[in-house]
């Protein structure tokens, strides 16, 4: 992979080989992320929550990170559900269910394919910013994530304009 696609600022704090668990769909968006994230120094680990029984995406997502080289968890909403609801986006169990999961495993970071950026300021309050491509800019999606989400979560997509990542997915052919 060509260096290219690494961010000029932002991820030069991480220490080599620091873990992040990676919300996984099965789509592009992820897959693209996951290389990015390997790319910058990141051990990636894969995680598919699982929203209702007949859940396609576990299929793709399992199928991703297979292609990708990556272990691949399955998280349970609805098992989480009573615990992690107060953490919750309106409906949206992931982020609580991966920070959940990422506690567990002992890793420090979760990471999602969503277009935005999070920055952390000198006093160490982080903050969710647009995507730098804004006809791509999913950060209205995540406004509502409380600051201790924000202070794990990693945003590698939202430096990227599409055909950015677009190059990225016909370079690794995904």
């Amino acid at each position: 992979m060509s260096d290219t696609f690494l961010p000029g600022s932002g991820f030069d704090t991480y220490e080599e080989q620091d873990k992040v668990l990676v919300g996984l769909c099965g789509g592009r968006g992820c897959r693209a992320a996951v290389r990015i994230l390997q790319q910058q120094g990141f051990a990636v680990v894969g995680a598919v929550v699982r929203l209702t029984d007949a859940d396609d995406t576990v299929q793709a997502a399992k199928d991703a990170a297979k292609a990708l080289g990556i272990e691949c968890v399955t998280l349970n909403a609805s098992e989480l559900a009573s615990q992690l609801a107060e953490e919750a986006l309106p409906g949206d169990l992931r982020f609580p269910a991966l920070l959940a999961a990422a506690d567990r495993l002992g890793i420090q970071y979760i990471a999602t394919g969503h277009h935005a950026r999070v920055e952390t300021d000198a006093d160490g309050v982080s903050h969710l910013l647009p995507a730098a491509d804004a006809a791509s800019d999913e950060s209205a999606a995540l406004a509502a994530l409380p600051q201790q989400t924000l202070a794990r979560l990693i945003l590698p997509l939202g430096d990227f304009s599409p055909d950015e990542l677009s190059d990225l997915a016909e370079e690794l052919q995904f």
